[in-house]
């Protein structure tokens, strides 16, 4: 994955209504993603999205915490909305472990625990690996 432009709608979990939920190419987090609104433009987090997306957001954040607490057991959940070198309305959602995770023999240690999950190192995964998280995730982000 390094090397290359990256091509994010390969990231693609899954689409709501509203919203569609990525893998974060830098797995440094096990099972990171950020959640896109999936209306275009500059539009405020707070104040510019309408009551049907805000609505349709938690759902989405409900079902992928369930998602990531059944496949790695996050102890905490951090979110991040910045928009500083992407304008448009996104969510990151960083999972944080007090311990290592370990997917198919590749360790996930969290080495900023207690502390701000940023800077963090890029990590690039072996693409059997990604593969296997993405595929997990995207299988439990069905709603219903």
């Amino acid at each position: 994955m390094s090397g290359t432009i990256h091509d994010y709608e390969a990231d693609l979990l899954h689409q709501y209504e509203n919203w569609d939920v990525y893998l974060h190419a830098n797995q440094t987090y096990l099972g990171r993603t950020y959640i896109a609104l999936a209306r275009g433009g500059e539009v405020d987090p707070f104040t510019d999205i309408t009551p049907e997306e805000q609505s349709e957001l938690l759902v989405v954040v409900n079902v992928l915490k369930g998602a990531l607490d059944r496949l790695y057991q996050p102890d905490l959940l951090n979110y991040a909305n910045f928009r500083n070198t992407w304008r448009h309305c996104h969510w990151h959602v960083i999972p944080r472990y007090d311990s290592a995770r370990i997917v198919l023999g590749q360790t996930f240690e969290d080495t900023n625990r207690g502390r701000n999950y940023a800077p963090y190192p890029n990590l690039t995964l072996p693409i059997d690996v990604y593969d296997k998280i993405k595929t997990d995730l995207a299988t439990k982000l069905v709603v219903g």
